[in-house]
């Protein structure tokens, strides 16, 4: 039998909400820190994530509406189909109708994202560097090539040296 004493409802509630609080002012912090695109991108991928949308933010609060709707048929009240309709609804309009708004702000960004040299794909992690395999060769040459590369090709060509 556990004998940890639970919190109030409402005490629950708001340690909760507090947490996925912080959570959502890091991932705002971490891309208006910089008037670059990329970490705008990025954050705008993290809440809707194009390739698997339950991954992202969006889906996680799809989800716990979704987890929500389901328990909720088992009360016994009239107006428990209405209730699950609307519920559905608002899961629906929670990652997809959002979702959707989000791929097409990305859309419209990949164009300023940096093309990354090694991979030619605009991604919202290339970054201009100081060329790491050169870098590496001659860390005393205060002149290296800069150049735009994704954080996997910038460590490739730093192993390659």
């Amino acid at each position: 039998m556990d004998r940890t004493p639970k919190p109030p409802l409402d005490q629950e509630l708001r340690a909760a909400v507090g947490v996925v609080r912080i959570g959502l002012d890091r991932i705002r912090d971490t891309a208006c820190r910089t008037e670059a695109v990329g970490p705008h991108a990025a954050v705008l991928q993290a809440l809707y994530d194009l390739a698997n949308p339950d991954a992202g933010v969006l889906g996680a609060i799809a989800d716990v509406i979704g987890t929500i709707t389901v328990s909720v048929r088992e009360a016994d009240h009239e107006d428990i189909d209405r209730v699950t309709e609307l519920l559905d609804e608002a899961q629906g309009h929670a990652q997809d109708s959002t979702g959707d708004r989000i791929r097409h702000a990305l859309d419209l960004l990949e164009p300023l994202l940096l093309r990354c040299e090694e991979r030619g794909k605009r991604r919202p992690d290339v970054e201009v560097m100081p060329d790491p395999f050169s870098t590496a060769l001659y860390p005393e040459d205060p002149d290296h090539r800069q150049v735009p590369l994704c954080p996997p090709c910038a460590t490739k060509r730093f192993e390659d040296s």
